[in-house]
């Protein structure tokens, strides 16, 4: 299984991106797996905390180019970036508190995933960064919708147009990361102040209400539409060639 979705105890779960030697990335089946564990811990009452990591050295490399390469057209890009941004979605306004736990590198669509999730922690390890820039694409699941919420206007256009890597350190410095952890034990420490689910669904409506979540979801499909226009083009199909080749 490229997910894991277990029970790390009564109040916690988690969600393990299990793909270590491919660095985590998403393939369809993961984007499928990925939306049936959260509609299954979407109906778990028990749950107040939802860890999202990876397995291995990194958290998520993003989309598996190798998996993606043969979608060549506008409308065959969609076939992928849709669904994968209604995992997002599903994250936004999953109702209990969910935490990225950035175990190791987090890039393109792995650093997407972790700004929809309501606090980022990490280790010192690995970097973050959204290169989609370099694959002559936009983000194309929802990330720079979120991440404008997370770090403020100036600084997501900073991070997604120059396509830079940060260390966590610095992404912590830019307020995209909220703390930097030792290892898993800490989060689970942090993951037992939270109370109850009914309270934390009650909060999470209240700061982000019908109206914003309306407007946030209309801003995320915009941007899957501009990164589908760009996927078509000679330009990033001839630069994920590159890329491709490179990695051989």
């Amino acid at each position: 299984m490229s997910i894991i979705c277990q029970k790390r105890s009564e109040k916690v779960a988690e969600i393990i991106f299990n793909q270590p030697r491919k660095r985590n990335a998403i393939s369809f089946s993961t984007i499928n797996q990925l939306s049936t564990c959260l509609s299954q811990l979407k109906e778990d009452h028990s749950v107040c905390v939802l860890i999202l990591r990876g397995e291995g050295e990194a958290f998520c490399s993003g989309g598996d180019l190798k998996s993606f390469h043969g979608l060549k057209t506008m409308e065959e890009a969609l076939t992928m970036l849709q669904p994968m941004s209604e995992v997002l979605k599903s994250i936004v306004t999953f109702p209990a508190i969910t935490v990225s736990f950035l175990n190791g590198t987090a890039v393109g669509g792995g650093a997407e995933i972790a700004s929809a999730t309501d606090y980022r922690m990490s280790m010192k390890n690995g970097v973050i960064g959204f290169i989609q820039g370099d694959l002559h694409i936009t983000t194309g699941w929802g990330g720079a919708s979120l991440l404008k919420n997370r770090v403020g206007a100036t600084t997501a256009l900073t991070m997604l147009a120059s396509a830079s890597r940060y260390t966590m350190e610095e992404a912590h410095e830019l307020g995209f990361i909220h703390s930097i952890v030792n290892d898993i034990s800490d989060i689970d420490k942090w993951a037992n102040m939270w109370s109850s689910k009914e309270v934390i669904q009650a909060y999470k409506s209240v700061l982000l209400n019908d109206l914003e979540k309306k407007d946030l979801f209309l801003s995320m499909d915009k941007e899957v539409e501009a990164c589908a226009s760009l996927w078509e083009t000679q330009q990033h199909h001839e630069a994920v060639s590159q890329f491709l080749t490179k990695r051989k």
